[in-house]
């Protein structure tokens, strides 16, 4: 059997002092592998500082082409389906998009942060121009991992899309070489993650890689000790399953 291995991410990190407050806080409380940095975000420096002071927590790139500020300080599209549908239709923005795109690699190896993950805010990094535009810039600055939205039995139109995305991403990632999990929960309850949300997403990793992702300082309904005992009782249950203790935290 495949060896079960556990992400549990925080995105945003870089948004706000707030917020780079709370990931640093449940990193420490053992609820987090690893965490997204928006990078062109008001507080994107003080989290690239924050991370040489948290060892153990991996840093990648949260790829951020709406809802947030561009490379020159201008706003980007402030909805996802409104840079989606830009991104689609106006040939004459792609240009512009890929510069941000290698703008966003280049600051964040300019912060002396190693590459690793990249993501994207909203999940914008899987619409088809951007991730046709992302694969060479990411490969050529050595990132090796990427999140794919994985979630079983997906509810609703947008997961749908989402799911639909991802699976057309996968033969362009598996030609790139990069990897991503078999299994990817927290789009459905998005910043409004729970005990049970956590526990439903861990009773599907029984093999392979299974990533959850959480908004520390916006999530109300669980906090990082309920994370960890929830991803503890679990491993104890799988390992017992399985016979073994391969169940982890790990990237």
């Amino acid at each position: 059997m495949q060896a079960r291995r556990l992400i549990l991410t925080a995105d945003d990190f870089g948004r706000s002092p707030a917020v780079n407050a709370a990931i640093e806080r449940w990193f420490r409380a053992g609820a987090l592998t690893q965490a997204s940095l928006m990078v062109h975000e008001p507080a994107a420096a003080e989290a690239a500082a924050m991370a040489s002071a948290l060892p153990g927590l991996q840093i990648g790139l949260h790829l951020t082409l709406c809802d947030g500020t561009s490379h020159d300080g201008t706003p980007l599209p402030c909805t996802p389906l409104r840079a989606g549908l830009r991104y689609a239709f106006r040939p004459s923005a792609r240009r512009a998009l890929e510069r941000e795109i290698e703008a966003q690699f280049a600051r964040f190896l300019a912060f002396g942060l190693p590459p690793t993950h990249w993501d994207g805010h909203a999940h914008l990094h899987l619409h088809p121009v951007v991730m046709a535009l992302t694969l060479p810039i990411a490969k050529r600055h050595g990132f090796t991992f990427t999140r794919l939205v994985r979630e079983p039995r997906p509810r609703g139109v947008v997961p749908r899309i989402f799911q639909w995305l991802s699976t057309r991403a996968i033969p362009a990632l598996r030609t790139a070489g990069i990897d991503f999990a078999d299994r990817v929960f927290g789009l459905r309850q998005s910043g409004r993650m729970d005990r049970a949300a956590v526990a439903e997403a861990l009773e599907h990793a029984r093999e392979g890689v299974t990533e959850i992702y959480f908004h520390p300082g916006a999530e109300t309904r669980i906090t990082a000790e309920e994370v960890v005992s929830t991803c503890t009782g679990a491993a104890a249950s799988v390992s017992a399953v399985a016979g073994s203790a391969d169940f982890q935290s790990a990237s």
